[in-house]
């Protein structure tokens, strides 16, 4: 096979490196980052992309994917993985001890959703909602080491997750649409995006959460809302990239701005 015909090894899933990369710069820029949340940022997106090698190298992408690009694969997955173990390991040596104990909250979530994989369930909406809770995770220790209580910091990894699961439903909405036309999934999608924007709300009425978390998970849900009942074709599912990665840029500053 020629190089430039080799598969990519690099995470496939776009809106994966929004649900990574924008907690982790929300966590760096709520408090003072310092080498320890910045190696620990490094390590965790260096885990990230160990995560295509690592389906490639263990078959999850198919067996023909495996014969080809498998030794390829089981290379590169080794060097991210070494990488990340290292930079972490460093960022934990220079961590307060609060941080190295959040820090043991994304290898659980981690875990999880490899048993997801082996389950063959990471592609249902409970499974891809796991995932963005997952990578959204890795901002919560980082939040820890740049100087921000856990309260706040897991204040701001909660409106993430609940934005990215309203930005989930939308596009399992689109692509179900256009699975089976006759059969709409936008009433009950519209439902719990308006119940994730209410879960957010109540949180805060009742004090457990700054008021910044609902006014954060607005822009998703609203991006949502708009994806669903605009009724956006899958053809365009560019458009309804761009819409939530405008939410997430409004969520950030949000964030960034009630929780700093």
């Amino acid at each position: 096979m020629s190089t430039s015909s080799r598969r990519s090894l690099l995470p496939h899933e776009h809106g994966a490196y929004g649900q990574i990369a924008l907690p982790l710069v929300c966590a760096l820029g709520m408090g003072r980052a310092g080498a320890a949340a910045a190696l620990l940022a490094a390590g965790a997106f260096a885990g990230f992309l160990s995560y295509e090698p690592l389906l490639v190298a263990t078959g999850n992408r198919g067996k023909r994917a495996r014969d080809e690009d498998g030794a390829r694969a089981r290379r590169l997955a080794a060097g991210l993985l070494a990488a990340a173990v290292v930079l972490a390991g460093v960022g934990l040596a220079l961590a307060s001890p609060i941080a190295r104990g959040a820090s043991a909250i994304p290898p659980l979530f981690a875990a999880g959703i490899v048993l997801l994989v082996r389950l063959e369930l990471e592609r249902t909406v409970a499974g891809e909602v796991a995932v963005a809770t997952a990578l959204s995770s890795t901002g919560f220790p980082v939040a820890v080491a740049s100087g921000v209580s856990p309260a706040t910091a897991a204040a701001a990894w909660l409106a993430w997750t609940l934005g990215f699961a309203a930005t989930t439903l939308a596009v399992e909405v689109v692509l179900a649409r256009a699975r089976a036309p006759a059969r709409d999934p936008g009433p009950p999608a519209t439902g719990a995006v308006l119940l994730l924007q209410g879960t957010a709300v109540a949180l805060a009425a009742a004090g457990v959460v700054p008021r910044a978390v609902p006014a954060a998970v607005a822009p998703l849900a609203l991006a949502s809302l708009v994806v669903i009942l605009l009724r956006v074709p899958a053809r365009r599912l560019r458009v309804v990239g761009w819409t939530a990665l405008a939410g997430s840029a409004a969520t950030l500053a949000v964030l960034l701005a009630g929780l700093r």
